[in-house]
């Protein structure tokens, strides 16, 4: 028996807004499509909702922008975009056999990919496509050293002898994940490159030519054009956060935002937050800004992050100070402030002088997708038209 939830707030009152710019992700694929061979494809991976923007809206910005693909882990997710009419191929690739019995022979009939890492799951594959009454579009992943899904690459003629005797299932590509193209000195990407095209080669003798062979994410599309192949895979960087130094000019297209609730001068000596980590050593004025690590914000920032006020009298950087709550934040606005109760607070995003997500992932030791995925559900999101 399925469980449903008790309704959620009105987010006409809710204090914080993620504010999403579709033609920032649709820029953004514009600028890495620009940068690809005329014949490699643009995969949008629009898997966790978007990278927190709204999948659907990610989907459909990245596809005006040159993204003739899409990518999402979640059948459930391929399944989603379809029903909304999203006309694109779509590759799916993370699923387990409870859910996939179900799942599988609808995603199969309606005609999206599906990738397979193992005996048991092209099994289970070509089972769900009789099922179908239709074959399976199916994506061979390869282990060269992420250690996540994927057949082995010593295991990669067993797996050939498998698709070619299965008349239930067309291998249409196949592909890997690069476990640091984000560190371009690292020689691990090439081993895996090489991996990969011996395993393919290998492949190939049973099945014949692959289709579709890609390797590369946002950081290999931004720095190994040599690994472009048929397809890249883009995520991060389409909704403007580059993992790797570059030319490409790309644009953050979450903006998450708050205001101030409370505007108060203290004497030096103030303690501030739990465990009173913090303790003024000059007079201040402290904001109160009603958004903490429930609406997605990591406490591990503590006073190591900052946040953009907009005042009467122009915008101020204001430190984040002591340890980040469960719903509020304090910042230090100076004693000379104009800042008053209600003043629009900017977390990150795209606004002149405002912190970013790669600012804050700085602040806590991780990275923005980590960030921008942390958002959480009690954040309204606001689609800019």
């Amino acid at each position: 028996m399925m469980s449903l939830p008790m309704p959620a707030e009105d987010p006409r009152h809710l204090p914080n807004r993620a504010v999403i710019d579709p033609s920032a992700i649709t820029e953004n694929a514009r600028a890495v499509r620009s940068m690809l061979g005329e014949h490699t494809a643009l995969m949008a991976v629009v898997k966790a909702d978007g990278y927190g923007h709204g999948m659907l809206d990610a989907a459909r910005a990245a596809l005006e922008g040159g993204a003739t693909w899409l990518g999402v882990a979640h059948p459930a997710s391929a399944l989603a975009l379809c029903n909304a009419g999203v006309d694109a191929p779509i590759l799916t690739w993370l699923w387990e056999p409870h859910s996939a019995r179900t799942l599988l022979p609808e995603v199969i009939n309606a005609g999206i990919d599906v990738s397979v890492g193992s005996s048991a799951m092209l099994t289970q594959v070509s089972e769900a496509a009789r099922t179908a009454g239709r074959r399976a579009r199916v994506h061979l992943k390869i282990d060269t050293g992420m250690g996540r899904g994927g057949v082995l690459a010593s295991s990669i003629d067993r797996t050939g002898r498998a698709l070619e005797a299965d008349d239930m299932v067309s291998l249409v590509g196949a592909w890997t994940h690069l476990a640091s193209a984000d560190d371009p000195d690292d020689p691990f990407t090439d081993r895996q490159v090489e991996l990969f095209d011996g395993a393919v080669e290998r492949l190939a003798e049973h099945v014949g030519p692959v289709p579709l062979q890609h390797l590369a994410n946002s950081a290999a599309a931004l720095s190994r054009p040599d690994l472009h192949r048929d397809i890249v895979r883009c995520g991060i960087a389409l909704y403007g956060y580059p993992p790797v130094p570059g030319d490409c000019a790309l644009r953050p297209a979450m903006t998450l935002r708050s205001s101030l609730a409370m505007v108060k001068p203290v004497a030096a000596g103030q303690t501030i937050g739990y465990g009173h980590i913090r303790t003024l050593e000059e007079p201040t004025t402290l904001g109160l800004v009603p958004i903490g690590y429930a609406d997605g914000l990591h406490r591990a920032a503590g006073d190591k992050a900052s946040v953009l006020v907009r005042t009467a009298s122009g915008d101020v950087r204001a430190p984040q100070l002591g340890r980040i709550s469960m719903d509020q934040i304090v910042v230090d606005l100076g004693t000379d402030t104009a800042a008053e109760p209600g003043d629009e607070v900017i977390v990150f995003g795209d606004a002149s002088g405002a912190p970013t997500a790669q600012d804050w992932a700085g602040a806590v030791g991780t990275i923005p997708y980590e960030v921008l995925t942390s958002v959480s559900a009690r954040v309204p999101r606001d689609v800019r038209a």
